[in-house]
């Protein structure tokens, strides 16, 4: 099976959460070598807007106040999930083919690294 370690390996979804709730770290400095594994509104609204997905269907003021609802800066993957979900009820997307499209979206800025999520 030494082909299989050749071939490129294709994100998903929680590899490319982890990817996204490392990007843009505000104060890097003050945070040397920390790692996160929870996500910010902003960096949501980033991966939204690179899924072509905002402004339309969804808006920032949706994700604002669904996001909100949860009382804390930051999003585990589990409370991202049912955020999708949320954004999926209110705009009548489908929730598999938008899960689909935000793994479709890639990395941040168009960047191939591939993270290891563990």
């Amino acid at each position: 099976m030494a082909d299989d370690d050749d071939k490129p390996k294709r994100h998903t979804l929680d590899s490319l959460f982890h990817v996204y709730c490392n990007h843009k770290v505000l104060n890097a400095a003050e945070l040397e070598n920390e790692e996160f594994n929870s996500i910010l509104l902003s960096q949501l609204d980033s991966w939204l807007q690179q899924a072509k997905l905002m402004p339309h269907p969804i808006t920032r003021t949706q994700t604002g106040l669904i996001y909100m609802r949860y009382k804390k800066w930051r999003l585990e993957y589990e409370d991202f999930l049912e955020v999708l979900q949320q954004l999926c009820s209110d705009t009548d997307l489908n929730y598999d083919e938008f899960k689909e499209t935000m793994v479709a979206a890639g990395p941040p800025t168009g960047g191939t690294d591939i993270v290891v999520v563990k």
